[in-house]
């Protein structure tokens, strides 16, 4: 009996030692997670105090832009308020600042004006009247079925790039435009006047190659004349994409354009790329390797009078050549419908080319 009892004695502390070992091993587990938890809000405290740092910094900073995006936004005002006076010269319309002084003459009196050393500027408009369209009297745009495309847009190396086949598709019929277009009087007074003073200089924007042909000029390399400067490049002629056979200090090489009967995008003869046309693209930056424009304004840069002829004055050339006449208070002959140069030594012949020019020139 007493044997009996000793053993549920020692059976009941083991259970009692492995309760308390349970409890104990329990207990640390509780204490060592109080211990996380504490050093967890620790942590948070000192993260919730670093962000509450942060936020003030932040605002702080905030609040010190916007100080500066006021101070900078004032000052920037006042520096082109400053700006806008000091180059008034570089605007062909007048203001408070840039009074009118054009003023509009007879041909009789203009004739009196052309110099030996003159610069002949021609626009798209002087081919108005062997029947090429201009960009504004198309509306600026290019309808093809039932989409209607933004020249501005259509005529760029970006446009190109992400839609070939329709840049590609309004060239052809843009060059089917001017395909068999007869020179009119104006294209021929400008020939004469050409022959009767070799030192003229010729600059012309227009891409249509009527005038072109018109001169004669002698190839200086396939696609470049040796007697007038294509600025914005010629309809007739394309060139490789990725300019294949450049070499610096040379011109591009450029080639005919190959009949579009395949209604296929044209490819460089001589690696088989992809080709561009041959034309300042309204994205791209005027280049010596594709329009010599250094030796053209070393050219102008010599001459005293300018006859500006048909055009619009759109672009960053046109408009940057006729403000180098204003600065330097050269005569400015402006032959439009409706004149656009309203400052300078500027004198106005209001008309179209192909009547005003023959007489002009004769």
């Amino acid at each position: 009996m007493d044997q009996n009892i000793q053993e549920e004695e020692e059976i009941l502390d083991e259970k009692q030692i492995q309760d308390k070992i349970r409890y104990q091993k329990i207990q640390q587990e509780i204490q060592e997670s109080q211990d996380r938890s504490t050093e967890t809000l620790q942590k948070m405290k000192l993260t919730f105090q670093t962000i509450n740092e942060v936020q003030e910094q932040a605002r702080s900073t905030v609040d010190n832009i916007d100080n500066f995006q006021k101070t900078f936004s004032i000052t920037m005002d006042k520096l082109l308020e400053n700006i806008g006076k000091s180059l008034v010269s570089n605007s062909i319309s007048s203001s408070e600042h840039n009074p009118k002084t054009a003023q509009e003459i007879t041909i009789q009196q203009a004739k009196q004006l052309i110099t030996k050393n003159t610069v002949l500027l021609c626009g798209a408009g002087l081919s108005q009247a062997s029947g090429i369209p201009t960009s504004i009297e198309q509306n600026r745009c290019w309808i093809k079925g039932q989409s209607s495309y933004q020249l501005q847009k259509l005529k760029t190396r970006d446009f190109l790039l992400d839609q070939p086949e329709i840049y590609w598709e309004w060239h052809k019929q843009f060059k089917s435009q001017t395909q068999d277009k007869i020179p009119n009087a104006g294209h021929i007074a400008i020939k004469n006047f050409r022959e009767q003073n070799p030192n003229v200089l010729i600059v012309n924007l227009s891409i249509d190659n009527i005038l072109t042909s018109v001169l004669g000029s002698e190839q200086i390399k396939y696609g470049y004349f040796k007697e007038i400067y294509e600025i914005n490049g010629n309809i007739q002629y394309m060139r490789c994409l990725y300019e294949c056979t450049f070499q610096e200090g040379e011109l591009m090489t450029v080639y005919d354009i190959p009949n579009f009967e395949q209604n296929e995008i044209p490819k460089c003869p001589i690696c088989g790329a992809k080709a561009r046309p041959h034309l300042l693209l309204l994205d791209e930056e005027i280049l010596d390797e594709n329009c010599r424009i250094t030796e053209i304004q070393d050219q102008y840069s010599k001459c005293d009078t300018i006859i500006v002829i048909g055009t619009a004055l759109q672009t960053h050339f046109a408009k940057t050549i006729v403000c180098e006449f204003i600065k330097k208070k050269a005569t400015i002959i402006e032959i439009n419908p409706e004149p656009l140069i309203e400052v300078g030594n500027t004198f106005w012949l209001k008309g179209k080319s192909e009547d005003i020019l023959p007489e002009l020139f004769y």
